[in-house]
């Protein structure tokens, strides 16, 4: 059975209204968390370039600088770098981990479970390691990009479902999770990008709201899709099955073959 955009979203709109205000919550959190930091820092960076130049560098103009110039200068350039080390920090230690927390939460709210303290999950389960496998990710993406840009979108692709992965597995290795990742998005990737492209308009509509339509309604119900999506493929790596398989009767996904199918693959 070939999963269908319209079966995905059917489900995610059946968690995100039945646990709509926790959902909302933790969809905020993920998206202030990955788009919203690094969003202040530049605006810091920028505030900085111009209390420089207006102050210091008006005597530069006949071709002199000043002691007192080259000491803010350096002053500005110190302050530039930790601050970008200390936005790595966070990104590699708080920000990584509290991703993968609210993707266990999507993940285990897609299936009854809506508990709000998974977003942590990760701080007290494996938390080195989930830092560890993060943060390879991020870098081997980058790595890929800097060949081309379709390279890039090609492995992000690839390795999309290792959140939810060390979501149920903290303690897996990097390879191992990449391998699997590639395993379940092989021959998925268009399909997979097509949905993203599904929610274009959704995505329009949060833009002209000022991002309301984003925080109440889009996000979550993207991030309900994506947990969907992961549990359709998680399901096909087992081999066949068929829509009674994957739901039960109230509703929410039969999830028995996670404790021993999906765990024997590895």
């Amino acid at each position: 059975m070939q999963w269908t955009r319209s079966q995905l979203k059917e489900r995610a709109k059946f968690s995100l209204k039945s646990f709509y205000w926790k959902s909302v919550l933790v969809a905020f959190i993920l998206s202030l968390v990955s788009g919203g930091f690094s969003t202040n820092n530049r605006g810091s960076d920028s505030g900085e370039s111009v209390n420089i130049t207006g102050n210091e560098f008006v005597d530069g103009i006949g071709g002199r600088f000043t002691a007192q110039a080259m000491a803010i200068i350096g002053l500005g350039l110190a302050i530039l770098v930790v601050a970008v080390l200390l936005g790595l920090l966070i990104s590699v230690f708080v920000i990584n981990p509290l991703q993968v927390g609210c993707k266990k939460y999507f993940l285990d709210a897609s299936e009854g479970k809506a508990d709000l303290s998974n977003m942590g999950f990760c701080f007290k389960n494996g938390y080195m390691n989930v830092v560890g496998v993060q943060f390879l990710t991020g870098l081997y993406i980058f790595l890929w990009s800097l060949l081309l840009i379709i390279p890039g979108i090609i492995k992000s692709y690839s390795y999309r479902m290792i959140p939810y992965i060390m979501a149920e597995d903290p303690y897996m290795s990097f390879s191992e999770a990449k391998r699997l990742s590639q395993d379940m998005m092989d021959g998925e990737k268009w399909d997979t990008f097509v949905l993203d492209l599904s929610f274009i308009l959704w995505s329009l509509l949060a833009v002209i709201t000022f991002n309301i339509a984003g925080i109440f309604w889009v996000e979550p119900y993207i991030q309900f899709t994506d947990a969907e999506l992961y549990k359709v493929l998680r399901t096909k790596m087992q081999g066949s099955y068929t829509a009674d398989d994957y739901y039960t009767d109230n509703g929410y996904t039969n999830n028995s073959y996670t404790d021993s199918s999906y765990n024997n693959y590895n």
